[in-house]
């Protein structure tokens, strides 16, 4: 083979390895929506369900903006938070904005709200107390809550999930995303 033919081939055999990482991420990226502390549930959402929003498939592209319709509990319909909470039964649409400008929309069903504490769905409810510590641990032994995370006021949205021991459950803000333990005559759940 002359040495001309072969550079020609050398090159368009190059040429084409150079363009094989734009092909493999110009795959179409696919919105993933699952509950968050259930396990990876995919589908069958209740309202108050913290749940987790991530893009498989993007790339190099990251999440700039997720947008929820109807607006998620005690959150604006659109922000930078991957974990919202469904407000309202029936269609819910979840947008999300990749860095390229590229939407991608996932539309459910969401349910009732769950209204038993301490099942694998939280339970929305509403801080009664005027300020709650939310902590991050619980010393079992010592029977007594440790690290503060934050101070809920009174009025806030929170999801229930389980009761840790007497009077502590472990619940989720919706507001701040943030998690942890705090006490249970404090928040009235949902009617």
């Amino acid at each position: 083979m002359p040495r001309l033919v072969r550079r020609a081939v050398t090159g368009a055999v190059l040429a084409l390895a150079a363009l094989s990482p734009a092909v493999a991420s110009a795959q179409s990226p696919t919105l993933r929506v699952h509950a968050i502390f259930s396990g990876g549930q995919a589908s069958n959402f209740h309202v108050g369900q913290v749940l987790d929003i991530d893009v498989r498939d993007a790339g190099a592209r990251t999440l700039t903006q997720v947008c929820m319709n109807p607006a998620p509990i005690a959150r604006p319909a659109c922000s930078v938070a991957r974990n919202a909470a469904p407000s309202q039964a029936g269609p819910t649409t979840v947008q999300v904005t990749l860095s390229d400008g590229t939407k991608v929309t996932q539309t459910f069903t969401t349910h009732a709200p769950a209204t038993k504490v301490g099942g694998p769905r939280a339970v929305p409810a509403t801080i009664t107390c005027q300020d709650v510590t939310l902590f991050g641990n619980y010393d079992q032994r010592r029977k007594r809550s440790r690290d503060p995370v934050e101070t809920i006021r009174r009025g806030t949205q929170v999801g229930l999930y389980n009761v840790i021991a007497p009077g502590k459950i472990f619940m989720w803000d919706y507001a701040t995303n943030k998690a942890g333990f705090a006490s249970r005559s404090c928040a009235k759940p949902a009617a």
